[in-house]
């Protein structure tokens, strides 16, 4: 039985507290938030003891994985604090923003890497919540890639509105892995979720774009194409629709949507609940892990130093090497 933790009482934590608490293999043990009615809601939500600050948590409770489920804009400093403790740890996307999910800097990268550099020399598990990564029609994209159903890739075009910003650029990059550079047409300075358009070129000459705004509509607020010189496959929208053709052909050859009334967003989180938890029992990797949480960041901030510079090409080895020489 995984033992658990949740700092937070928000419903976003709750959420999550529940998907692992309902687990036949695991169970939320003690809850953590400084605000009092908060922390009485979820002391009484999970019948659980309940702890103003995280040094009461840790002097009190001895847990297998802590879920940290705080803002952006303040989840570097208790995740720290919690590695240093030696506790495994789950959390939210994206893993810093000091000005919101939707306006990710280069600066925030930077407040990251020591984070980061701990957690690689510390053994323990640490994970984030990419849970499209367990949807279906999402996975069905993945697979084609890996598995070379596509052919040789060409390209990849994906949009996302910003409520699944962090998601899209995890898809890609869990699908292609890591680009070389990008280039970006957008003004950083923009209020709010900045509209941007990405061009993207990875090692093996494959080519891409990503677009990103806060006014299309929520339909199918986010899509993924691929296209081999075989077939192409696309995903898209949070219900889950997926499809596969002939390069150079509308000729559909494999075609999977979600059931009416079984939309794959809900699922992904007790999906993603669920590998957790089998990852910690069988000793390992987090299905999405410190290197993926790492990875988007670095991508963001590789975007926003294009994006200040004209759209010039930023590798995106460099963004990194000058974030972790900062830390």
């Amino acid at each position: 039985m995984i033992k658990c933790a949740l700092i937070s009482g928000r419903g976003m934590g709750m959420m999550h507290g529940g998907n692992f608490h309902n687990h036949a293999e695991a169970e939320v043990i003690a809850v953590c938030d400084m605000d009092p009615e908060l922390r009485e809601k979820a002391e009484a939500e999970f019948q659980v003891p309940g702890y103003e600050s995280i040094d009461e948590l840790l002097a009190n409770c001895d847990v297998d994985l802590i879920l940290l489920i705080v803002n952006e804009t303040r989840r570097i400093p208790p995740l720290r604090q919690l590695l240093t403790a030696g506790q495994n740890v789950f959390t939210e996307k994206p893993l810093c923003g000091l000005e919101g999910q939707f306006r990710l800097r280069e600066a925030d990268a930077a407040i990251a890497a020591p984070a980061i550099l701990e957690w690689r020399n510390s053994g323990l598990k640490f994970g984030i919540d990419f849970n499209y990564r367990f949807m279906h029609h999402f996975q069905k994209l993945h697979d084609d890639v890996a598995e070379g159903r596509l052919g040789e890739i060409q390209m990849v075009r994906a949009r996302a509105h910003f409520n699944c910003w962090s998601h899209v650029i995890d898809q890609i990059l869990w699908t292609m892995g890591r680009p070389e550079w990008v280039s970006v047409v957008g003004d950083s300075d923009q209020k709010g979720g900045w509209q941007r358009m990405i061009h993207m070129e990875w090692a093996n000459g494959t080519i891409g774009t990503l677009d990103g705004t806060n006014t299309w509509g929520m339909e199918h607020p986010l899509g993924v194409m691929v296209v081999g010189d075989s077939h192409y496959a696309e995903s898209w929208g949070l219900e889950g629709r997926y499809r596969r053709c002939k390069s150079n052909n509308s000729e559909i050859e494999e075609q999977w949507e979600a059931e009416e009334g079984k939309p794959e967003m809900s699922q992904s989180f007790v999906r993603m609940a669920d590998g957790v938890i089998r990852s910690m029992l069988k000793d390992q990797p987090f299905p999405a892990d410190g290197e993926a949480a790492w990875n988007e960041l670095v991508f963001e901030a590789a975007v926003y130093r294009s994006a200040g510079n004209s759209g010039e090409r930023v590798w995106l080895n460099d963004v990194e090497t000058t974030a972790i020489s900062s830390a």
